[in-house]
This record gives structure tokens, sequence and C-alpha cells, in this order.
């Protein structure tokens, strides 16, 4: 039998031209026969156009970018988040979240907006995050006005009735819930460790509305920092895709002066470092037939920057070198399998569900988290192995092919990320906000290329001095407690030494504990 498919092999094969394919095409390495090769812009003139942007008499930024393609985007990036939460109760900002694009002065419901964008294709979307919140509809460019119109009601005249105030308290309710279901539980880990790194203050507050405040947030809690922070002074509008003149007129029609006096918070985010652990063993609820398995989540910090400061670049390159992910990523181009969490964390250790770095920079701080997960069991074992990655990110070498492959991948997320015409709006937008100027994709790659293994290592050394933040949740019984993991960063070898847990947990279940260490 094997004889007869070898010599079926060889009769096929020898039907086949040298040099050619088994198809008889031409091989994909090489040109086609009478086709010019593809002119590849250089990034320079790719993206040479450079970004327009006027200030209005009311405080508002307009920002717009020239873009091909059928469709735009118009947006407005507000400076506005859950750390302006101060003087309001905590949670205030993700119901705001919820009643984006609902009931307004000029249009009854959502289905009003959807119908008056229908005919110029349009779709709107809304993103909130600690420091801003991104409000975006996309549209034909004739639908350039109605857009416009939409994004100045939902920020300006806002009605809230007691029937959508309920259904956002029904969503925040629904979507706790399913953060517990979920096997992705980092969401509340970052949550917990930005309360210890802040001091649960500025950036410190939950964005997640806590449970305990959930009820009682009414209509007055809601207009009060409505009114405070939905400001045009506070705001950019950002267009892609459109003719800056045209939105310049549009903004001045639709986002007429406010009243309101500025009453937002401005404290400045202070870094403090800390703990923040909340301790629930009780199994997930599942919607299947078989029980989540209930697991042990925690996240180690330190300061990092700014997205203003000259580090910002380094730490988005060391962020990307260290990478991560979970156990049981599918692989493939960009997904990270070659960077150390990969190869040092979960290609070692089997128990380990997930360790993911993350770099959360704001206009004034920043926090740089590596994430991890296990079985309870291995609780003790995974902050171990945590520690030891942020120990040899500051005490070992980063070798050449590392800090290349991490760099060449940050410059093509960026670039790949930029062909969105959402994700630009809001680059454009945050940048803008931040420092009423844009740099472009081509300085970013400039800057990303010039860093050096040196300045990284410097880098680790300069953020571990800082205190570190912990957060932890799920079941923390083998957690250690705060001062043995303070004091295993001040070992050289970075081990913890008394097995002692964070928590007796005899009544601690669904408590959090240990806010802050200062």
């Amino acid at each position: 039998m094997r004889a007869g498919l070898r010599v079926i092999n060889r009769s096929f094969s020898s039907l086949v031209p040298r040099g050619a394919g088994v198809t008889g095409h031409p091989p994909l390495d090489q040109p086609f026969p009478g086709v010019k090769s593809p002119r590849l812009e250089d990034i320079n003139t790719a993206f040479s156009k450079a970004t327009q942007i006027t200030r209005l008499g009311n405080g508002l930024r307009v920002a717009s970018s020239q873009k091909s393609g059928g469709m735009c985007s118009v947006g407005v990036i507000l400076e506005s988040g859950s750390r302006n939460e101060k003087s309001h109760k905590e949670g205030v900002s993700h119901f705001l979240e919820k009643l984006s694009f609902s009931r307004t002065r000029d249009y009854e419901s959502p289905e009003h907006m959807v119908a008056a964008l229908e005919p110029y294709g349009g779709m709107y979307e809304s993103l909130h995050f600690r420091d801003v919140a991104v409000f975006i509809v996309s549209c034909l460019p004739d639908g350039l006005d109605t857009a416009t119109d939409i994004l100045s009601q939902t920020l300006l005249h806002s009605h809230f009735s007691p029937h959508d105030i309920e259904a956002a308290r029904e969503s925040i309710a629904c979507e706790i819930e399913m953060f517990k279901m979920g096997a992705d539980q980092e969401p509340i880990v970052t949550d917990l460790v930005h309360a210890a790194a802040y001091n649960n203050k500025t950036l410190g507050y939950h964005k997640i509305c806590p449970v305990s405040t959930l009820p009682y947030i009414n209509k007055s809690d809601l207009v009060s920092y409505y009114k405070s922070n939905y400001l045009p002074s506070r705001m950019v509008l950002v267009g892609v895709g459109v003719e800056h003149d045209a939105l310049v007129r549009s903004a001045h029609k639709y986002f007429p002066n406010v009243l309101n006096e500025d009453t937002s918070d401005r404290s400045v985010a202070e870094y403090s470092g800390g703990q923040c652990y909340r301790h629930d063993d009780e199994p997930p609820p599942s919607i299947g037939p078989q029980e989540l398995p209930t697991l042990t989540h925690v996240s180690i910090g330190f300061k990092s920057s700014s997205h203003q400061d000259d580090d910002y670049v380094k730490f988005c390159v060391l962020n990307t070198l260290m990478g991560g992910g979970g156990s049981f990523s599918a692989g493939g181009p960009g997904k990270g399998m070659y960077t150390r969490l990969y190869l040092q964390v979960l290609n070692r250790y089997h128990w380990i569900y997930s360790a993911l770095a993350l770099n959360h920079p704001y206009q004034d701080s920043g926090i740089f988290t590596i994430n991890g997960s296990s079985h309870p069991n291995h609780g003790w074992d995974l902050t171990q192995v945590l520690i030891k990655q942020f120990k040899e990110m500051q005490n070992g070498k980063i070798n050449h092919s590392e800090l290349e492959r991490a760099k060449t991948q940050l410059k093509s997320t960026l670039l790949m990320n930029l062909e969105y015409r959402n994700i630009e709006l809001e680059d454009i937008g945050r940048q803008v906000l931040a420092s009423d100027e844009r740099k472009t994709p081509a300085e970013l790659c400039a800057m990303i290329e010039s860093v050096t293994p040196q300045q990284l290592q410097l880098l680790a050394k300069r953020m571990m001095e800082s205190k570190p933040s912990v957060g932890a949740f799920g079941d923390l019984k083998n957690v250690p407690n705060y001062e043995e993991i303070e004091a295993a960063f001040k070992r050289e070898n970075g081990e913890l030494t008394n097995r002692i847990s964070h928590f007796l947990l005899k009544g601690m279940r669904g408590k959090t504990t240990g806010l802050i260490k200062s």
C-alpha cells in the first residue's frame, strides 16, 4: 500500500513543471508576470496631513483630520470620569455612561436619534474611562450637522427620567453580576489596585459603581455631576474624514456658551501605594451545568508616568516587552507569544490561568501593573512569581532581540489601530485635550525606535523605588499580607519568607479590607 502511494506521488509530481507550484501558477514569493509592484508610502507621507485645531470662545477645542473613505466619524472627548467624583456619590459617572445617548431636550428617546441618523447610515457609541469619556457618531459626510447636533444634545441637554435612571441601575447591577460570572476579572482587580495606589482618592475612586451606593443614586446626584463636568471648556470636538471649516461651523451652531460654572474636582492624583483585598470564596454563578472555578486574582503595581511625561513611550515599550495574556490563547501573529510573561510565566507554570502587564497612564500620574490569576491553592506561589518578574525587570538584562521585537510590535499596533477612524478620533481628542497639540505617528514611531535597553532598566529601577500597590480579589486564603510583599521587594532575591496569609477567613467573605497602607 505504501509503495503504491509512493508511485502515485511520483506520478503526480512528474506532471508539475519544474519551478511551478502544485497548481501550475507562479509561486507567491515572486512578482506576478506583467503586474507592477505596488508603491508603498513612507510613514512620513502617509500621515503627512497635519491635524487642524481651532479653539472657540466658549473654550471648546475643535480638531479634525482628513481620511479617505466614504464615512466620517465625529466625536467629543470629555475630561470627566470616576476620578471627578470627590463631591459626588461614588458611581455617578457609571450611571451617566449608561444614560449616554438617551433622552434629551430635542430627542424624546434613543429611537428618535437612530431615526435622525438613519438617512446617513449613522450609528453612535460611548466609552467611559477613569479620566475621560468618549462619545462618537459615525455616518456619511452629509450627516455632519445631524451628528454634531446629537452630540451636543447628549453632552449639554440630557434629561434623566425616572424610568431611564432605573433602567441604568438594573443595567449596572447586571453588569456587576456578569463580571462575577466571567472568566476575566481584570476590571475588578484593576479597580482594587487603583484604590490601593491612590488611597481611594482621585484615580482610586471605583470606576465600577460600588454595590453600597448603587441603590441610592438619584436624579439630583446625576444633574449635579452633569452640570459640574459637562462643559464645552472640558471638551474636544473631533472629526475624522470631515472638512475642518465645516466642523467649526457646526461647533458654533450646536455648542453655544454654557453659563454653568466649572466646579469640577481638579485634585492632583498623588500615588501612595498600599493594599486593597476583597475576599470572596463563593464560586461564581454559572449559566451552564458545570460550576466555574473560584480563582485568586492578584495585581501588583508601581508608580509609572503620566501620558505627558518624557518616559511615557518607554513605559509603553516596557509594557509590550512584558506582554502576557491567558493560558488558552490561540496564538498567532500579534498575540505576544514571545513576550516575557508568556515565555517565563505562562509556559512554565501550568497552574497560572493568566498573567498580563498593563500600563495605566493619566494626565498627572500612572501605574504599571502585572495581573495574575491562579487556583486558590497557588495564591502564595502566584504572588511570588509576579514579584520575581518585577525583580527580573529591575535587575536582569534586556537582550537586543526581545527589545527589537517589542518595539516592532508596538509600532505595528500603533499604525494598525490608526487605520480605524474611531481609534484615530480618540487619539486626536486625548492628545489635544492634554496638550492642545497632536504628535504624528511618525514622531511616535521615532520615539519608540530610540528606546534602549539601558533606558528601560533605569526606568524599572526608578519605578520600583515607589511603594508597591497590591489589589487582590477572589479566594485569598493563600495570598501573602501586604507587609510580607513589601518586604520581599526589598530583598535582593525577591523571596517571600513568612508564609502568613492576609486573611483570617472567618467572617471575611465579600468584605474589602486593607484600605490603605500608606
